[in-house]
């Protein structure tokens, strides 16, 4: 079967990244066999010039630098070649595309953006930044990497910012390449020295990490969020249509059932939830404006990354606002002064993207409707002026939402690599030991991971901060719950004994041994656990339960049912609990009460019944298996 390019090309990068390099050698002598590379046949003969000088004894002390010299060359002989085939996407305003579309950076043009980050304008500098930062990541090159660090010092912070957002996605698509050229990491060094900065890059990890939860957060606003207050809408515009006043009691009666009505069906408790995930820094609104970017303007690609400026051409008829009275216009171009750009510019929680698709839909609204919005805002000018400019950390944020929104929802999207799509271990990256210079950070990353379900980077960076310090009870239990989160019983089960023995008698931990245990089949095992946690918290009917699921796998099938009745004597409904009602059938059929237990049968739903009847551990024979759910289908007990 064919390899597309883009498998080759991972072939190749794996190899480099492994520094087998007379493989990646092979592989792309086979791939360039029809046109021959002089560049690539020159690394070739120098690699087998430094072999056939090593193996004769010979001793060089150049011997690395040479061959990390030879990783580079081939690196870059693999991303011309696939460059090549490539179709880039054409940008159309004349300074993205200035940054864009070089494949690699001149001299000069480094020299173009060391003069445009001393005397551009925020809008301009933030731009040059997003296009070197989207060219960077399709197509590594020591100079652009050369160019943001230029723009990590810029006199803007918003420009600041997204410079130091890209160099760090940069240096993590990167990371097995970057440490190949000394100037970067001279500049990493000389960067990273400053705490300030150091602080703003670990907020930059956590939230690329957070970004990692969008997709799911969007899914439940689309499937759970919406749809239910769609359901309620109803009744509560009903109440609003009614023919109330506003100062009556019924009108308080009214209020205060809407908020019953809320409460009750769990949606406010949701709405809260995002609403402080939104203020820690969490993407909330994807789910809003996905649907809001069919715009012309956003049919040119780099719109998706311009900064906000309420100046532009396509918003011009906001900043115009009409005075009936006088019959005249007012235009305010000044975004300091326009109250609508002003607060757009100010909020904390949309990005530029979104602001754009935010103005681009208030421009349907009738113009005497809008206008009457627009001096709306204008009144409230006066509280606007005392909230401050967004901090480093928000710019950050919205900039990542910026990115996210281009890489996910763009019609363009399949052009580029999508660096949300990376494991985001982002200890693992040579950078990373200079934002972790105590060895603390490593550990907050690891929590920080394990508080957002990334099980599997959160145990490797709870691995790597063992380096530092010992680790506690609790650390042990999260690598545990890790584990078994991954499906790995075994080594779970050794880091919760781990924890048991520091830290003896805890229900929790004795509950995530019994699981593993009965997860892996070990009933015995299982059993023992949950009885040591049944005689400290007696009456916890999960474990009662799981007591008599353990009983009934072991076949003891007498003590499971005074297990089973137990659960009955203490919750009294059991009508929902289809679970209990299958397991009870099992065990009142293999002591031989089978009426009662075709009772129990029953309230099973009946489409899965003859799957969990074909379970190994079920006492029937393979006949009563067939009796059982063909009596069900036909009888009147159903």
């Amino acid at each position: 079967m064919a390899q597309s390019n883009a498998e080759i090309k991972k072939i190749i990068y794996a190899s480099l990244a492994k520094q087998t390099l007379g493989r990646a050698l092979a592989q792309l002598t086979l791939l360039t066999k029809s046109v021959p590379n002089e560049e690539l046949l020159a690394i070739k003969e120098n690699y087998q010039r430094l072999l056939t000088h090593w193996a004769a004894g010979g001793k060089d002390p150049n011997r690395e630098v040479i061959f990390n010299q030879l990783l580079r060359q081939t690196y870059e002989i693999t991303d011309d070649i696939f460059a090549n085939r490539i179709v880039k996407p054409m940008a159309v305003d004349p300074t993205f595309k200035q940054y864009w579309e070089p494949k690699r950076y001149s001299a000069a043009l480094v020299q173009e953006a060391i003069q445009a980050n001393k005397n551009g304008s925020m809008h301009q500098t933030a731009w040059i930044v997003s296009a070197i930062t989207l060219n960077c990541l399709e197509l590594f090159d020591e100079n652009k990497l050369i160019c943001l660090f230029h723009f990590c010092e810029n006199q803007h912070q918003e420009t600041a910012m997204r410079a130091l957002t890209g160099l760090i996605l940069c240096l993590l698509q990167y990371k097995d390449r970057y440490t190949l050229y000394p100037s970067i990491n001279n500049r990493l060094q000389i960067l990273f020295d400053n705490e300030e900065l150091v602080l703003h890059a670990q907020n930059i990890i956590k939230q690329l990490i957070r970004s990692k939860e969008t997709e799911k957060i969007t899914q439940d606003i689309q499937q759970n969020v919406l749809p239910t207050i769609t359901k309620l809408a109803p009744k509560i515009h009903k109440d609003l249509s009614a023919d109330k006043h506003f100062d009556t009691d019924d009108f308080e009666d009214e209020a205060h059932n809407w908020q019953d009505m809320l409460e009750e069906s769990g949606i406010q408790n949701k709405i809260e939830g995002y609403a402080q995930m939104q203020r820690e820094g969490s993407d909330i609104n994807l789910s809003t404006f996905s649907q809001m970017k069919g715009y012309p303007f956003f049919m040119q690609f780099e719109n998706w990354l311009l900064p906000f400026n309420t100046a532009h051409e396509l918003l011009k008829e906001l900043t115009t606002i009409s005075d009936a009275d006088a019959e005249a216009t007012e235009t305010l171009e000044n975004t300091e002064t326009n109250s609508l750009g002003k607060l757009l510019n100010l909020t904390r929680f949309l990005c530029d993207s979104d602001k754009y698709s935010f103005c681009f839909n208030i421009l349907l609204i009738p113009s005497e409707y809008r206008h009457s919005l627009i001096e709306q805002i204008k009144m409230g000018d006066e509280q606007m002026s005392d909230v401050n400019k967004p901090s480093a950390q928000i710019i950050c944020n919205l900039y990542l939402q910026d990115l996210y929104r281009f890489y996910t929802l763009s019609n363009i999207k399949s052009f580029f690599t999508n660096p949300f799509n990376m494991d985001m271990m982002v200890h693992e990256a040579p950078f990373f030991r200079l934002l972790n210079p105590e060895g603390t950070y490593t550990h907050q990353l690891a929590d920080f991971f394990f508080a957002k379900e990334l099980y599997t980077q959160a145990l490797s960076a709870y691995q790597k901060s063992e380096e530092h310090s010992k680790h506690s009870p609790l650390t042990f239990r999260k690598m545990g719950y890790c584990y078994q989160k991954l499906g790995e019983y075994n080594q779970a089960i050794e880091l919760y004994q781990k924890a048991e023995l520091i830290s003896e008698q805890d229900t929790w931990t004795l509950r995530k041994l019994a699981y593993c245990y009965r997860m892996k089949g070990c009933y015995e095992q299982a059993l023992s656990y949950y009885l040591q946690v049944d005689a400290q918290k007696p009456n916890d009917l999960n474990v009662i339960f799981n007591i008599g699921n353990c009983y009934t796998q072991l076949g003891k099938y007498t003590d499971a049912l005074n297990a089973f009745y137990k659960i009955e004597f203490l919750q009294g409904d059991m009508s929902k609990s289809i679970y209990y009602h299958l397991y009870m059938a099992h065990c009142l059929w293999a002591t031989g009460e089978t009426k009662k237990a075709l009772e129990h049968y029953a309230l099973f739903p009946h489409e899965e019944l003859a799957e969990q009847l074909e379970k190994p551990e079920v006492p029937l024979s393979a006949r009563e298996k067939v009796y059982v759910v063909d009596y069900l289908r036909y009888s009147v007990i159903r």
